[in-house]
């Protein structure tokens, strides 16, 4: 049996995709050169944390939509990878807000 030859759109598609990875990953690079340089930079560190943050946040949604290829996929995957993620979120800040450093009885290390 032989298989049929990819059709030009097909190729062309993949050709773009390709494309957008290469671009996208410069981007990451650079974003990631910026983060390095915030961090010397003379900011009050509330607002370096708070740039760092967003910058990451951008990062991993950006890389979640690319290179899991969610972008090219149906819409359900992705609110089902992001309900996923904020019940992830959601269930780390209430284990830190139960186990916080101010609840423990200091008492018996005196």
């Amino acid at each position: 049996m032989s298989e049929a030859a990819p059709s030009q759109d097909f190729l062309a598609e993949e050709v773009r995709r390709y494309h957008h990875f290469i671009t996208l990953a410069l981007w990451l690079a650079a974003i990631t050169g910026a983060e390095i340089v915030l961090i010397f930079l003379p900011i009050p560190p509330m607002a370096v944390l708070t740039v760092l943050s967003l910058m990451s946040a951008g990062k991993f949604f950006a890389v979640i939509l690319w290179f899991m290829h969610l972008i090219y996929d149906k819409k359900l995957l992705f609110w089902l990878f992001l309900t996923g993620l904020l019940l992830a979120f959601a269930t780390f800040a209430a284990m830190i807000a139960l186990f916080g450093v101010e609840r423990i009885d200091t008492k018996w290390f005196a």
